[in-house]
């Protein structure tokens, strides 16, 4: 990156980690971090900043800009990360809020509901599109989920909301307070392998009478070749 790309690079940057990660679909941890893995999927999903990789991040980081952010181990955040994490009571939840969950976590999810997946949080949002953007982090066809989040609220279930108000975060939902599409029916099973079947009307030619057997046993060909009528002429001359 030239100086200038660097500068808006670092620009981006201290929005999404300083002031509004929710409105890409990132929850920050408590102390303001988020992995860099989570960090580039995210902003790549912008068009201007698709071509993103870590060394793009560690450019910047060797840049004057570093000043502005920390790195430890594979997590990244702001130096003025405070903001971003504060959380605030959401009350009344709308009625609806949305879940974009992996497919091979579908039939979990219809018999326990959603718990956590890392972190203290579910973390859920107020928009479907959202949810699906999330979602297809994980899995390219996520199943959207839908939370009746007013009804489980009656139930005692704690909603909070990010900063920049477009997630929601609670710690369950039990699967009463879902609306999940049905598991897909599974395939048939292959039938076990049968032997062929013989075709109507074949049978099975006789070809022992076509050609002679084999000569039996000695006695046998004595007893042939007497039965065998001689030839004229064919008495043997004396020496």
């Amino acid at each position: 990156m030239n100086r200038k790309e660097l500068q808006r690079f670092a620009k981006i940057l201290g929005y999404v980690l300083g002031v509004s990660p929710d409105e890409f679909g990132l929850v920050l941890d408590e102390e303001g971090f988020v992995t860099i893995k989570e960090l580039l999927q995210a902003l790549k999903e912008e068009p201007e900043w698709s071509f993103l990789r870590q060394g793009h991040l560690q450019e910047l980081m060797h840049s004057p800009a570093r000043e502005r952010f920390e790195l430890h181990d594979d997590r990244i955040r702001s130096r003025s990360f405070q903001a971003a994490v504060h959380l605030s009571p959401l009350n009344p939840p709308p009625a609806l809020l949305y879940c974009a969950v992996r497919r091979r976590a579908h039939p979990v999810i219809l018999k326990r509901g959603l718990t956590p997946n890392k972190g203290p949080w579910v973390i859920l949002a107020l928009k479907e599109e959202m949810a699906l953007r999330m979602g297809r982090r994980r899995d390219p066809d996520p199943v959207l989920v839908k939370v009746r989040a007013r009804e489980a609220a009656h139930h005692g279930i704690r909603f909070l909301a990010t900063a920049g108000g477009h997630l929601a975060l609670t710690e369950s939902v039990p699967p009463a307070h879902l609306l999940c599409p049905p598991l897909p029916p599974e395939a048939p099973k292959p039938s076990p392998r049968r032997p062929p079947s013989e075709p109507a009307g074949s049978f099975y030619l006789e070809v022992d009478h076509l050609f002679p057997s084999k000569p039996g046993p000695l006695r046998d060909r004595k007893a042939w070749k007497r039965s065998k009528p001689k030839r004229k002429g064919s008495k043997r001359r004396g020496r």
